[in-house]
């Protein structure tokens, strides 16, 4: 593992050799705290997570309204050219604009352990549709 300076703060930052994080990206806490600003990403997150396979933007789009309480139509227009450009960019989520179709990539320990934290703050669940279905059945 080497250590290398960042430009920015001058501190060091880890540069972890993959497959260090279960084959995902390691980021800086502040990276991943710069993600999980904005609410409105933190649903998409959310529901990412939960869903933990590929989605329409408009599916997306419906359940982050639905969390929001807000227009569909701004929602999806948020998220395709604010919200999910940003995460394809950090390589935390898998963006194809031209299928309009989304997926989690980032599911390292490390990402998940901050977004599990602030669902469990904002009193959402986070429990993937599978281990709902698991659960459901004892």
């Amino acid at each position: 593992m080497s250590q290398a300076p960042n430009d920015s703060t001058g501190e060091e930052t880890r540069n972890t050799p993959p497959g260090d994080d279960h084959g995902s990206r390691v980021r800086s806490l502040d990276a991943i705290f710069e993600i999980l600003v904005p609410e409105r990403r933190r649903h998409a997150l959310y529901v990412l997570y939960r869903r933990g396979e590929p989605i329409t933007l408009l599916d997306l789009a419906d359940e982050v309204a639905a969390l929001e309480d807000a227009d569909v139509e701004r929602v999806a227009t948020s998220l395709h050219h604010v919200h999910l450009p940003k995460l394809a960019e950090t390589g935390v989520a898998d963006f194809d604009a031209e299928a309009e179709t989304v997926r989690l990539a980032d599911d390292s320990d490390r990402f998940r352990k901050y977004l599990t934290a602030a669902a469990e703050d904002e009193r959402r669940p986070l429990r993937r549709s599978s281990e709902s279905a698991r659960l459901s059945e004892f």
